[in-house]
């Protein structure tokens, strides 16, 4: 009886090591932090696929040593190697082909003209003359509709940062301080201004600012000068 019992424990035991092993995580927007829906995850060791869910959650079979890869269109594509099990957050980067390459000048980048088919698709509406008002709730509620959308708040924001970059630039910043490398690129990071605010300089204003902010820059110590993403990446 005794051995029939340890027999069993045993093989209960070995089912459980041989037991599907699964990873869980989050999938966002690098910049805006957005959880992503409907991002393919793709345990390509395995062969296993899944996707995320509304709230940018996924869980897939997975084991030390696989490799996920994660992709969603408009975002350059994430692999990372498994090391362990851990509960992971990949943060995807939009990718910027996407966006149609112009000069930066103020009013130069319209993406309600240049991206009409993705403000169309992201309201999903038509107005006639008959029919003034038509919901298309198939569209809207679609993967295509719901891409639309999140592409076109990308396009938005993207033509607000351009109309900061167009007057806060390296150009702008270089012509006033010393700074350059990696210390320029975390002052711009620091002390970019938002569009309001910078709506509300002139010129002069502008100078003013650039120069306070340098002043306060320098008075940081050293080693807070330079974004500490900067200083991880520089390690070996």
């Amino acid at each position: 009886m005794l051995s029939k019992l340890y027999i069993l424990v045993i093989m209960i035991c070995l089912a459980q090591s041989v037991k599907a092993q699964e990873i869980t995580g989050t999938v966002s927007d690098r910049v805006d932090r957005l959880k992503l829906e409907d991002v393919d995850v793709f345990n390509q060791t395995l062969n296993k696929k899944t996707k995320t869910n509304a709230k940018g959650e996924f869980r897939i079979e997975a084991y030390t040593n696989n490799i996920l890869i994660f992709n969603q269109p408009g975002y350059v594509n994430d692999t990372l190697f498994l090391i362990n099990l851990k509960p992971v957050r990949r943060y995807l980067n939009l990718n910027n082909n996407y966006l149609k390459l112009v000069e930066i000048k103020a009013d130069a980048f319209k993406p309600e003209l240049q991206y009409a088919d993705v403000y169309r698709k992201a309201k999903a509406i038509k107005v006639s003359k008959n029919q003034p008002f038509i919901f298309y709730p198939s569209k809207y509620f679609s993967r295509e509709g719901k891409f639309a959308r999140r592409f076109k708040r990308k396009l938005e924001r993207e033509k607000t940062e351009r109309k900061i970059d167009f007057r806060f630039n390296e150009k702008a910043v270089t012509a006033l301080t010393p700074l350059k490398g990696r210390e320029l690129d975390y002052f711009m990071v620091l002390y970019r201004p938002t569009l309001t605010k910078l709506g509300k300089m002139d010129a002069k204003d502008l100078e003013f600012y650039l120069m306070a902010a340098y002043k306060e820059f320098k008075a940081l110590p050293e080693n807070k000068r330079v974004s500490p993403h900067l200083k991880a990446d520089s390690l070996p």
